[in-house]
């Protein structure tokens, strides 16, 4: 070795014994501690010997480090230098001690150092790990080596020196466990972080790690080497594999706690999530593996929501879903955030969102669809409802655009849309409601049936309109008043009924308004209703039944079923609507289930059956007198039977009542015909014939029954037969509006054969003063004796009750009851105006006969009394009528009514009581009529003889009777 160095140095070179002795304890075999220990004796003794002879000798530290670098690198020792690598690191810190008194030659120790690494490194390697060891234990020997200074020097770590790093790092822990000392530590951060640059991957670094695992039992890597790992080797935004899956599988194969690397790993995420590091998907990925650990959730999904977009938010909610990560804890911190963000969102990005999620909803696998389906309806329920009313957000989105949307909202549903709240919102405002509400009510029908037309056909062919449409969203298309309905004219109403397109909606929306509006408008009003209606139909040219026109249908059959049907006892009777009776009628045979055909068909049979006792004069004698006007009745006689009808009855109760000629001249008015049954060929021609022949009939019956109801009821109080009864049902034809009219032939019939015996029945009626019925004596006059003023001052007087007040701007009436066969006065007056006056009596009865008595305008009964008279048979009202309209003044008027009965033949009673008292006694049995009739013919013979003076003393002595204790009027019951 000595010789050696001299050659190598070209000349003989002088060194020293102690340092010729260091050279040759290389050349021993020896190796470990027992090499190591001679190396550090020898060096002691050249240490020793330095400081006795105060010299710097620096051929000694050379040729020290020439023998050493020889051995290190000799090519067939290898085994036996591995062997001494302690003593080579500490003979290389001893050389660097020297190099501070003694020229040394650099280049050979940096020589000897890479030598020595390279060794270390080599052995390293082919052990993976194993070796070298450190062998020194002794604290000073291992400070004086220094390892970590060594490792100090690595600042970047590439494929080549990560492998250097690791031994180094391996003997550089292996000294400071050996040490001991809490002054000196070495964590795997400290030597890191002495690292400035790291140029291959964080996979790789841990990769070499791991593959000299085993090297590093005794100090492995923890979590937080791991963490400090991923802040140097954080991979790139432009790595295709999860990031998250690459720490986890680091982690795991590093054998550490999961949920610990978690909790560290939270300030990286918080970090690299700001800056939009990572992918949605990977996130997703992250979020599955706490999943089960709600705070650690709460911490990472916090940051992650408090910089991701709605949309990040969105399309990560679905993910999860699509993915199946999702559960309990998840939603628990997802969708809070998810409510709030939405509901701040445009209608432009939540609809968006929607048909995200809608194209999302087969990718999610059956077992999670259902779950997903009810937090979206939530979702969607809670945004809708809440930006429904917000004007800004409708004029977002067009009418299809906000259909689409709400298909959207059905199709990911697991509610019916009749209990969805949201969707029925929506529904009414894309359908139901408009811009402006002012237009008319026309108009808005026509934009109604508009929507609907172009709205979407699915949704009305799936869901039952009756279920979903509420009578509230129709309220602002009812036509709540006739005049309204006139102005839906011929074009707008032709256009709803040809674009319905049989749509069950618009035909349902349709009825409901027709429904509603009928039923709003109906308020004892239905004479004008149907009325309006029938002359509307014709207008708008929708009068001929066609049975593809069903909203005229439609509202036909709302018409029969609210009104017809209900007011079905007095319909008959009303004029004018033949359009709508010819259109329910031809209606009948329709199939529909929109129409009422079995009662459509029920009233008809009906009608048919009243016809029928029409013809068989079964009906109310009333309801003859209203069919001389045109009724609706006469659209049914078409369908009649009338052969059917007159096959069955009595003939003869179609002939007119057999009558003397003195009852004829008495009732003085032509005697009807009999009734033609057999000429039927145009039942309509018919029909009014037959009505018109009823009432001929009927007028000679009312003439009939005024004059000789009072002889009737005077053969009454005499017992003749059938009188009582006859009495009876001549008052019911009177005032029994049930009364049909065969009964009334019947009784006048009755009647007509009671009377028949008597001959001189008209001076019967002359002396009973029942000749005229009614008659007026006064038509009305001012008087011009009495003036107002006294008038007045009279009747205030006696009759202070005797006034009413007729306010400005209105019309007044009184109305006062007279008795039957009474001759009335009546008198009217007012304080201060004139008056518009009305007098009126209405006769009472059945028949509802009236007469004006008086009627003029602008009547001067402030300044003169105005007076009338007339009499009458019959009882009724007396109406005193003020039209006071076109002042501005009130009226205070004040009448008196007198009234006095009919006068009567006291003589003529007197005469017959006494005859009749000749031969019956009182409470006698019944009379025949034969027999009554041959009394009266006794006491007319006798007052005949009474008159012309041809009567015996005794007869006359008879008469005192009669006039005993009476005031009677000689001259004037002579008269009569």
């Amino acid at each position: 070795m000595n010789a050696l160095w001299s050659w190598v140095s070209g000349s003989k070179v002088v060194i020293s014994e102690t340092a010729s002795l260091c050279g040759r304890v290389f050349d021993s075999d020896a190796g470990g501690m027992a090499f190591f220990d001679s190396v550090f004796i020898y060096l002691l003794q050249f240490d020793e010997f330095n400081q006795t002879h105060y010299k710097k000798f620096p051929n000694d530290v050379n040729h020290m480090l020439q023998c050493t670098i020889t051995d290190l690198t000799h090519k067939n020792h290898h085994d036996r230098s591995l062997k001494r690598l302690d003593a080579y690191l500490y003979m290389y810190r001893r050389i660097q001690e020297y190099n501070k008194w003694a020229v040394i030659d650099n280049k050979l120790l940096q020589g000897m150092k890479k030598s020595m690494l390279q060794l270390l490194v080599l052995a390293f390697i082919t052990t993976r790990g194993q070796q070298p060891n450190l062998l020194v234990k002794d604290k000073d020997q291992l400070l004086t080596m220094n390892i970590p200074q060594h490792l100090s020097s690595i600042v970047t770590i590439d494929k080549l020196s990560i492998h250097h790093f690791f031994a180094l790092s391996k003997l550089s822990m292996q000294a400071v466990r050996f040490i001991n000392d809490n002054y000196y530590r070495l964590q795997w951060i400290d030597i890191l972080s002495n690292v400035k640059t790291i140029d291959i991957t964080l996979k790789q670094f841990i990769e070499v790690y791991l593959n000299y695992q085993e090297a590093f039992k005794d100090f492995p890597f923890d979590t937080s080497v791991l963490i400090h790992l991923i802040q140097r080797m954080h991979p790139s935004k432009q790595v295709q594999e999860s990031p998250f899956r690459t720490f986890l599988q680091l982690n795991k194969s590093l054998n550490l706690d999961g949920i610990l690397f978690l909790k560290r790993f939270h300030s990286i995420f918080s970090v690299h999530i700001k800056n939009n590091w990572y992918r949605m998907e990977d996130i997703a990925e992250l979020f599955t593996c706490f999943q089960s650990d709600d705070q650690l959730f709460d911490q990472y999904f916090s940051h992650y929501s408090s910089t991701a977009s709605t949309d990040d938010i969105w399309n990560m909610f679905l993910y999860l879903y699509k993915t199946g990560a999702i559960n309990n804890v998840i939603l628990k911190h997802l969708i809070p955030i998810l409510n709030e963000r939405i509901l701040s969102t445009s209608i432009v990005n939540f609809q968006r969102y929607a048909r995200l999620a809608k194209n999302c909803l087969g990718e999610i696998k059956l077992a999670f669809q259902t779950h997903f389906i009810n937090l979206f309806e939530n979702i969607f329920d809670v945004y809708i409802i809440k930006q429904i009313d917000n004007s800004n957000c409708w004029y977002q989105l067009s009418k299809t655009e906000w259909t689409d949307f709400l298909q959207v909202g059905l199709e990911i549903s697991s509610t019916d849309l009749s209990g969805r709240r949201s969707c029925l919102l929506l529904l009414r405002k894309i359908v139901f409601e408009f811009e402006s509400l002012k237009k008319l009510n026309a108009q808005r029908l026509k934009d109604l049936f508009r929507n609907l037309k172009v709205f979407d056909e699915t949704i009305c062919r799936k869901y039952d309109p009756e279920k979903i449409i509420d009578d509230d969203w129709l309220k602002d298309f009812l036509i709540t008043n006739l005049q309204i309905w006139l102005k839906l004219d011929q074009e707008t109403y032709k256009y709803i009924c040809e674009n319905h397109q049989n749509n069950s909606w618009a035909v349902y929306i349709w009825s409901r308004i027709v429904h509603l509006s009928l039923s709003k408008m109906l308020n004892n009003n239905h004479i004008d209703i149907l009325t309006t209606i029938d002359d509307w139909m014709k207008t708008v040219k929708c009068d001929i039944y066609n049975p593809t026109d069903i909203f005229t249908i439609i509202l036909m059959n709302q018409l029969f079923q609210l009104i017809i049907v209900k007011y079905s006892k007095s319909i008959l009777f009303l004029p004018n609507v033949v359009t709508i009776m010819n259109f329910i009628i031809s209606m009948r045979e329709n199939t529909s289930e929109r129409i009422a055909t079995i009662e459509i068909n029920k009233f008809i049979s009906n009608c048919l059956e009243t016809i029928h006792e029409i013809f068989q004069l079964k009906s109310k004698c009333s309801l003859y007198r209203d069919l001389l006007t045109d009724s609706i009745i006469r659209c049914f006689i078409p369908l009649a039977d009338l052969h059917s009808v007159f096959r069955t009855v009595d003939r003869q109760q179609y002939r007119f009542p057999l009558t003397r000629a003195n009852i004829d001249d008495i009732v003085a008015l032509q005697k009807p015909n009999d009734i033609d049954i057999t000429n039927i060929a145009s039942k309509e021609e018919f029909f009014s014939r037959f009505i018109r022949q009823i009432n001929e009939w009927s007028v000679w019956f009312d003439r009939f029954v005024d004059i000789f109801q009072h002889i009737i009821d005077w053969l009454k109080d005499h017992n003749v037969n059938r009188s009582s009864q006859l009495l009876v049902d001549m008052l019911k034809i009177r005032d029994d509006p049930k009364m049909t009219f065969i009964e009334m032939r019947m009784i006048i019939d009755g009647a007509l054969k009671l009377l028949h015996p008597f001959k001189d029945l008209r001076r019967l009626c002359h002396l009973f003063n029942c000749l005229i019925s009614f008659q007026i004596l006064n038509p009305g006059s001012l008087s011009i004796q009495n003036n107002t003023l006294g008038f007045l001052t009279e009747l205030k007087r006696f009759q202070p009750n005797n006034t009413f007040t007729v306010e400005a701007r209105m019309s007044n009436e009184k109305i006062v009851s007279i008795s039957d066969r009474q001759q009335t006065q009546w008198s009217l007056a007012s304080e201060n105006y004139p008056c518009d006056i009305t007098v009126e009596y209405r006769i009472h009865g059945a028949n509802h006969q009236y007469e004006i008595l008086y009627q003029k305008k602008n009547v001067p009964i402030h300044k003169n009394v105005l007076h009338g008279q007339f009499e009458s048979q019959r009882n009724g009202q007396l109406l005193i009528i003020v039209d006071n309209q076109h002042t501005t003044t009130p009226r205070v008027i004040w009448y008196r009514i007198k009234s006095i009965g009919l006068s009567t033949c006291h003589l003529f009673h007197g005469i017959f009581n006494m005859h009749f008292n000749k031969y019956y006694k009182e409470n006698s049995q019944n009379i025949s009529e034969i027999d009554f009739s041959k009394l009266l013919d006794t006491v007319f013979i006798f007052i005949n003889k009474l008159l012309t003076g041809d009567i015996s003393l005794r007869d006359m002595t008879e008469l005192q009777t009669i006039f005993k204790d009476k005031n009677i009027n000689i001259r004037e019951e002579v008269k009569k």
